[in-house]
């Protein structure tokens, strides 16, 4: 069936928009965590069909079926993402639940940035997330490093990003533009309320000599340290 979408991506995009219907329907709080569970497998194959589309694409060197292709699968890790995330809260694990909601804003942002004209990403599906974040967790505080940063490169064609043509945050052929530090100085790490990345976060408070998770309000047990390690050190 891919191969027919190589002769009209339109096709595709109208796959796409009645797979990610189906998925919509079935994240709910309330649905049951096995049907979620089910729903995000089919999602895991179907994706990987679509990286063999995106790969024949760009053997093809047709650069915008590719970012199409890149901007519909992304569109689908959100929404798999979005599933994850209600199946590890009934489940209690809520920091899961976190990295989840947050790899969702993550990857449909790059969507959001990308998708081409003909490709109409759905109405406040970012809102949605967002609603999430203040609806369902409490106030986080977050962690922002600061440095020099002394060797990077561009993830497209290696070089220093000053020197090549490609642009970060930009498709090309399929492939998201990025910076590679590979070598970076630490100068100094703030607390921020909004942070580049919101998995650099607070994870614990202590109060009344108890440490306190933040997002469970349980207490974590604090393995004393031994005299041998604490002798080592």
């Amino acid at each position: 069936m891919m191969k027919v979408f190589i002769e009209n991506p339109n096709l595709l995009i109208a796959e796409f928009n009645e797979i990610a219907g189906i998925v919509q329907k079935k994240a709910f709080i309330t649905v049951g965590t096995e049907i979620q569970k089910e729903e995000v497998e089919t999602l895991k194959k179907y994706r990987e069909d679509l990286k063999n589309l995106k790969k024949d694409f760009v053997s093809r060197k047709l650069e915008n079926e590719a970012n199409l292709v890149y901007c519909l699968d992304n569109s689908l890790l959100a929404l798999q993402c979005e599933l994850e995330m209600l199946i590890c809260l009934k489940e209690d694990k809520m920091d899961e639940a976190w990295a989840k909601l947050v790899k969702a804003q993550v990857v449909y942002g790059t969507v959001i940035r990308n998708c081409p004209a003909d490709f109409q990403t759905p109405n406040g599906y970012i809102e949605r997330l967002n609603q999430y974040e203040k609806l369902l967790f409490p106030n986080l505080f977050f962690h922002s490093t600061g440095g020099i940063i002394k060797k990077s490169h561009c993830s497209i064609c290696g070089q220093s990003l000053s020197k090549c043509h490609h642009i970060k945050g930009k498709l090309y052929m399929g492939e998201m533009c990025t910076r590679v530090i590979t070598e970076m100085e630490l100068e100094e790490i703030s607390l921020v309320e909004d942070p580049a990345n919101k998995l650099c976060r607070v994870l614990t408070i202590e109060t009344d000599g108890r440490m306190i998770d933040i997002l469970t309000l349980r207490e974590i047990k604090v393995e004393p340290i031994s005299k041998d390690l604490a002798d080592s050190i």
